[in-house]
Parts: C-alpha cells; structure tokens; sequence
C-alpha cells in the first residue's frame, strides 16, 4: 500500500472516523464525570534528622538520615502502626487504610511525603494527620538514634480540589480507543472487499491497458 492509496481510504472512511471518535470521547466523558467517584488526597511531609545533631552536619550523618528514610517508610505502612490507626477509625481496616495510602521520598532527601485518597475530602485530611501522629509517636519509642518530626500537616483548604479522575487522561484513552477501533473496522473492511474501485486496480487484474473511461451522465432538469 502506498501512501496515496492510505491517504484515499482514510478520505473514504472518514465518517467512520470521526463517528467512532465522537462515541469514544463522550462514552469517555460520561464515565469520567458521572460514573467514577472523585478521589480527594491529602499531603503530609515528615522529617527524618539525627537525634544529636551538630551545627555542622557530617555529609555521613546526611546519608545516615537518608538511609533512615527507607526504613522509615516501611514502618509508616507497617501493619501494627495501621491497626493503630484503624482504632480510631473503626469503618476501614488495616488493609482499607494502607490502600488509600502512598509514601514516597525525593533521591537524597530526608524528608517523607505521606498522601492519603478517599472519596471524603475530610476523611482523607484526618486519617493523613492521624498516620502522621501515630507514626511519630510509633518511632521515637522505638528508635532513639534519630529524630522523625512533622514537617507540614494535611490541611483542609488543600484538599477541596478533586485529584481523581483525571478527566483529560480518561477523555484521550476513550478517543485513542475510538480511532484504534476504527482502524480495525477498516482494515477489515479492506481485506473483506473484492470491489474494485480504481483503474489502476482493474489494470493490475485483467494485466490489459485501459482504451478509455465513460463518465458518469447526470440527467438534466427538464
């Protein structure tokens, strides 16, 4: 197929195109925005330093608190600090909270971001704050050689806005499936016809030159 024969079957297709495309953005957008919960996060940020730390802190003292950091955030998912924080909210297990949440680290950081997602804007802010705490408390009776304090709390101002669905994302996975679609449909449609539409196609079939072509006559108003 050469790039002009694709070029005129997506001419002759376009209806199919834009049609299929058409259905795909408002099936996408009819899921995304009536269908799909919104989500809401929260954002709590923990610091990791040493317990005794000098005015001039060793670059091995700064590696030593980032390594930390990884243990740290094992704990913070830790079954028996979530048990703890699951008292507190005796509708969600262990399990439920450890789901709505996500704990992450910048490389060469010591600090510790703890979002937590929930369909109640209020919830996810509260059981953030909560694990925040607990976690806090958790760790220095368990650890004395560092120090894990609170660097921001989640506040409620920050999590009115929606952070699910991503409805741009939804709206072009809908029209990418829509064209894909299409583009099945038409290949298809091209293997399975035996119609032949060009002269180019009935000289290739019958291997003989065209003489001449009759156009098409259209009748005249009388």
């Amino acid at each position: 197929m050469d790039i002009q024969l694709i070029f005129q079957t997506i001419k002759r297709n376009s209806r199919l195109i834009i049609s299929l495309a058409f259905i795909g953005i408002l099936l996408a957008g009819a899921l995304t925005f009536f269908v799909i919960p919104k989500g809401y996060s929260a954002t709590t940020q923990i610091l990791v330093t040493q317990a005794k730390e000098s005015d001039n802190a060793q670059s091995s003292e700064v590696q030593a608190n980032i390594q930390m950091v990884n243990t740290y955030s094992v704990i913070l998912k830790s079954k028996q600090l979530l048990k703890e924080v699951a008292k507190v909210y005796p509708q969600y297990t262990s399990n439920d909270i450890e789901k709505m949440m996500m704990v992450t680290s910048d490389s060469n950081s010591q600090v510790i971001n703890l979002k937590v997602k929930n369909e109640n804007p209020r919830v996810a802010v509260n059981i953030a704050n909560t694990v925040t705490n607990k976690f806090v408390d958790y760790t220095s009776d368990r650890i004395k050689s560092n120090n894990v304090s609170i660097l921001s709390k989640a506040y409620m101002e920050d999590s009115q806005k929606p952070s699910s669905p991503n409805h741009k994302m939804h709206l072009a996975i809908g029209l990418l499936a829509a064209l894909f679609l299409s583009f099945i449909i038409i290949v298809l449609k091209e293997v399975f016809d035996n119609t032949i539409k060009t002269q180019d196609e009935i000289e290739q079939l019958l291997k003989l030159p065209i003489l001449g072509t009759v156009n098409q006559i259209e009748k005249g108003n009388k």
